[in-house]
């Protein structure tokens, strides 16, 4: 029974290890401004099949639309690949390469920093809403 217990323990200790993912501190909604007054949220949902669904709105002047996407990385930088525009205009799509992610999401310095790697230029700070 002694040597149960220890067993036991690291059981227990080890289950919340095993099941916290590399991407679970991404999970919730991201938002942040574009100084030419367009705001980008990232809705980021929980695994599928190893990757987190993600759905990317944008809206301000002359801009609206939602792009389902996917979303891959760790603790500290997201990846986030377009996988189709489900609302409104994003003329960009043709222009995409669906293997190449779309943006990253980087922690930095304390702050949650959005950059793209595609299509757009420039960072944005992000907070968590």
């Amino acid at each position: 029974m002694r040597k149960l217990v220890p067993i036991v323990c690291l059981v227990l200790i080890g289950l919340p290890l095993v099941s916290f993912r590399q991407t679970d501190s991404w999970l919730g909604t991201w938002t942040g401004e574009h100084p030419d007054g367009v705001t980008y949220s990232l809705q980021v949902a929980d695994q599928y099949r190893g990757m987190n669904l993600c759905e990317l709105r944008a809206e301000g002047i002359q801009t609206f639309y939602r792009l389902e996407c996917w979303a891959t990385g760790t603790s500290g930088l997201l990846k986030v690949y377009y996988r189709s525009t489900k609302e409104g205009a994003f003329y960009a799509k043709d222009r995409v390469k669906i293997n190449d992610p779309l943006l990253i999401l980087k922690r930095e310095k304390g702050k949650v920093i959005w950059q793209w790697q595609q299509v757009f230029d420039g960072k944005l700070v992000m907070r968590k809403k």
